[in-house]
């Protein structure tokens, strides 16, 4: 039953069998989890807009076109629910950064150095990738965090192929000097 593609679940759900959508949750809830903790820097946040999104996955079902991923389908609608909930925290919250890494604290003292370098290197490649514009920021991550292609970034973002690639390009390019600028203040 877990073997099933995406298509064929979907295909069961709209034929009546709600209980099977249980098992694309399972499937997908801790990368939509994590897209979504890395918005609002906050776990209790991140579950109800990860559960928001499942939910609105599920009404929506119905709409999905089946000729594409459903796992590119799904990202869709989480961004815009993380774009959404972005908006409105920044006007109740103005001035708040929109993303937070956790970062592993330093639990063995005989790799503390380890970990403390590990951990400035961490902090300094985020802090570089804050500076990129959300949706660059975001098409930097689904593609090397998560694995899409550039063909579902495409489509995700209403991009064409040539444009997703040259912004990743160019993020990649910006990120190169903002990261060595990060680390030589560390």
């Amino acid at each position: 039953m877990n073997s099933e593609n995406d298509q064929e679940l979907v295909k069961r759900i709209l034929d009546g069998e709600t209980h099977v959508f249980s098992i694309l949750v399972r499937r997908y809830e801790r990368p939509v989890y994590n897209m979504m903790f890395r918005y609002c820097r906050d776990r209790q946040e991140a579950a109800d807009l990860t559960q928001d999104v499942f939910l609105r996955t599920y009404e929506r079902l119905d709409s999905f076109d089946r000729r594409r991923k459903f796992f590119s389908w799904l990202y869709t609608l989480a961004i815009n629910r993380a774009r959404d909930w972005h908006r409105r925290s920044r006007r109740i919250r103005s001035g708040l950064n929109e993303l937070q890494w956790s970062i592993p604290d330093v639990e063995n003292s005989s790799r503390q150095e380890k970990k403390f370098l590990e951990k400035e290197e961490a902090a300094a490649l985020y802090s570089a990738l804050e500076t990129l514009p959300d949706e660059t920021r975001e098409l930097v991550l689904m593609r090397y965090q998560y694995d899409l292609s550039i063909r579902e970034l495409s489509t995700i973002f209403g991009l064409s192929e040539s444009a997703v690639k040259m912004r990743i390009a160019r993020a990649l390019q910006k990120l190169r000097g903002e990261f060595a600028e990060e680390r030589n203040e560390v």
